[in-house]
């Protein structure tokens, strides 16, 4: 097998495991920029108040409460609902509390674990594409030279 043969051999091979790996590398920079978060809330309700607000420790990951896995009350009155996120704050408010009550909000979700890192979500969120860009060129590359020469 000649050099310009085992180039384009090796390009193909460069672009198969581009294809391969990038969903195992999506993976790992979500796995980066998350963590499992658990936060409990004592929020107490007035006469006609149906909601509360919890503050987070960890900000929720994306700012979207579609990342909030579950939300429970152990007041067996209530039907917890994810109301408003706002993220300046941290905050989630919480609906369908019972008025006039008091209970224990507990909270799971995924947290960013970036959010302390200026920039690090961003890089994090680019660098599988670097990566598939990277590898796609560079079997690219080795094929080209390789019909080049031959």
């Amino acid at each position: 097998m000649g050099n310009s043969t085992m180039r384009i051999v090796m390009g193909i091979v460069a672009v198969m495991i581009a294809f391969v790996m990038f969903p195992m590398v999506l993976d790992g920079a979500h796995d980066i920029r998350t963590d499992p978060s658990t936060v409990t809330g004592d929020i107490t309700t007035g006469v006609g108040e149906l909601d509360g607000d919890v503050v987070f420790t960890v900000p929720l990951y994306n700012d979207t409460t579609a990342n909030i896995d579950t939300l429970t009350s152990d007041n067996v009155a209530d039907t917890p609902v994810a109301g408003t996120y706002t993220a300046a704050t941290d905050t989630l408010n919480v609906t369908g509390l019972a008025a006039s009550d008091s209970r224990t909000i507990t909270i799971t979700y995924t947290g960013d674990a970036t959010a302390d890192y200026t920039g690090l979500g961003s890089l994090v969120s680019i660098t599988p594409l670097i990566i598939f860009v990277g590898l796609l060129f560079a079997g690219g590359l080795s094929v080209f030279t390789g019909i080049r020469n031959r």
